[in-house]
C-alpha cells in the first residue's frame, strides 16, 4: 500500500517547491493602485526622510518642556503653514499635523490645558511628548521593503509616500488547467472544478487559462500535461488520482517528471497529487469538486500565499464523529448566534458519523464562512478554532 503523506509533510514539502519555483518569474513595473496582491520584484529604498520636521500628533499647545507654567499664548499654527517659532515662556495652539514650532519640543493635548485669557496651564511634560519625531517613520537610505515582500493597500500607500511612480513587481503566474475524465470531455457533467480553480487564481491575483478537457486516455492526457508544462509557470489537473483503473494522472507525472508525493492525510482531499514536469510544478487535484477545493485550501493555496486565514473561536451546535483515526478532516461549518454548525448535515448529506465521501461531492457543502481542522471527534458545546473565509 502507498504512503499517505501526513498534512504537516505535505506542506513542507510546498514550501520546498516555492523555494524553487514561485519567484524565478521576470519582473515588470506597474502603477501603484496596479501592484496591489502582487509581490516586489526588488528592495525599495527610501531617498528621503520622513516626516522632514518635527510633527503634531494631535490638537494642542506647543510648549517647551522644561518651562513653568504659566506660560504666554502667542498664536496659532495648523498643518501646512510654514514653520513658526517660540521663545522660552511662550506656547502657541497647534493642530493635528502641524510642523511643530521652532523652541519647542513637546506638546500638551487640547484636553489637559487649561487657558486663562492669553495664558496656558497644564500638566509637566516629557521632551518629545505627543510629537511625531523628524525620521521617525524612515531616513535616506533605509530599506523599506524587502523583495518577494506581497503589496498591500497599507504598502501601496507607504509606496506612494516613498514616491515610487513604478512598481517593480514579478509577472502574473500563469497556470493552466486541464480537466481529466470523459464524462467531462463529452460533456455529461458539469467542469465544477476548472470554474473553481480559476476563481482560485483570480483571488490569489494570478492569472489561469483552461487548456483543455481530455478523456480518460493515458496518451491523450500525458500529451496534454506535457504541452501545458511548456506554456505555463503552473499546470492544475483534475481527476484521475485515486485509486482507479483509468487514475493515473499521478503515473504520468512520475513518468514524465518527478512526483513529490501522493495523497495526503486530509479529508476530503486526500487524492492530491504534486510533482513537476518539464521544470513546472503540477498540482494533480481529485476530481469531486469539494475534495478539489479542500486540497487547495489546505495544501496548494500555501504554494501561493504564506498569508494564514483569520481565525476565531465559536462554539459548535453538534457532535462531530469521524469515521476513522490518522487523518486531518476539513469540517466546513456555517456561523450563526456565535456558533458552527455542519452546512453538510444541514443539506442532509450525512447523520451521525462525518461522510467525507459524499461531502466531496457536493460543491454547495463548501459554500460556508470557514472549517475546523479536526483529527479526532468533537462534543457539541466545544470551543473550536474555526477558519475564515472572509
Amino acid at each position: 500500500m502507498k504512503t499517505i503523506t501526513t498534512l504537516k509533510e505535505a506542506l513542507e514539502k510546498m514550501k520546498q517547491l516555492k523555494s524553487t519555483y514561485y519567484f524565478r518569474r521576470e519582473s515588470e513595473h506597474v502603477s501603484i493602485p496596479e501592484s496591489v496582491g502582487r509581490e516586489l520584484s526588488e528592495n525599495i529604498v527610501a531617498d528621503y526622510m520622513s516626516p522632514a520636521f518635527d510633527i503634531a500628533a494631535m490638537d494642542g499647545f506647543a510648549i517647551h518642556s522644561e518651562d513653568v507654567y504659566p506660560l504666554k499664548i502667542k498664536g496659532s499654527v495648523y498643518a501646512g503653514d510654514q514653520r513658526a517659532q517660540i521663545k522660552r515662556g511662550e506656547a502657541m495652539a497647534i493642530a493635528t499635523g502641524a510642523i511643530l514650532p521652532e523652541g519647542a519640543d513637546a506638546l500638551l493635548k487640547i484636553e489637559e490645558a487649561e487657558v486663562k485669557k492669553d495664558l496656558l496651564f497644564g500638566k509637566n511634560l516629557m521632551k518629545w511628548e505627543n510629537v511625531f519625531r523628524e525620521g521617525a517613520d524612515y531616513h535616506a537610505g533605509d530599506r523599506i521593503f524587502e523583495r518577494n515582500h506581497r503589496i498591500m493597500p497599507q504598502s501601496a500607500a507607504l509606496l506612494y509616500s516613498l514616491g515610487v511612480e513604478k512598481v517593480p513587481v514579478y509577472k502574473k503566474i500563469r497556470a493552466g488547467i486541464i480537466s481529466t475524465g470523459t464524462e467531462i470531455y463529452n460533456g455529461m457533467i458539469k467542469n465544477t472544478s476548472a470554474v473553481l480553480i480559476q476563481g482560485f487564481m483570480k483571488e490569489l491575483g494570478c492569472e489561469s487559462t483552461f487548456a483543455g478537457a481530455v478523456p480518460d486516455e493515458y496518451d491523450k492526457t500525458k500529451k496534454m500535461l506535457l504541452e501545458s508544462c511548456e506554456k505555463y509557470d503552473a499546470v492544475f489537473t483534475t481527476g484521475g488520482v485515486s485509486v482507479g483503473e483509468r487514475d493515473f494522472v499521478a503515473d504520468i507525472i512520475a513518468e514524465a517528471g518527478e512526483l513529490l508525493f501522493h495523497r495526503a492525510a486530509i479529508r476530503p482531499g486526500k487524492p492530491l497529487a504534486v510533482g513537476i514536469v518539464n521544470d513546472t510544478p503540477v498540482f494533480a487535484l481529485p476530481g469531486k469538486p469539494t475534495g478539489a477545493f479542500t486540497a487547495l485550501e489546505m495544501v496548494v493555496r500555501s504554494y501561493f500565499t504564506e498569508i494564514p486565514r483569520a481565525m476565531r473561536r465559536f462554539v459548535i451546535n453538534e457532535d462531530v464523529a469521524l469515521p476513522e483515526k490518522n487523518f486531518e478532516y476539513i469540517f466546513f461549518v456555517k456561523i450563526a448566534h456565535n456558533t458552527a454548525r455542519s452546512m453538510g448535515r444541514e443539506m442532509k448529506l450525512f447523520d451521525g458519523e462525518y461522510n467525507t465521501a459524499i461531502i466531496s461531492a457536493s460543491p454547495r457543502s463548501s459554500v460556508v464562512e470557514g472549517y475546523v481542522i479536526t483529527n479526532r471527534d468533537i462534543g457539541k458545546g466545544e470551543q473550536v478554532n474555526v477558519y475564515l473565509f472572509n
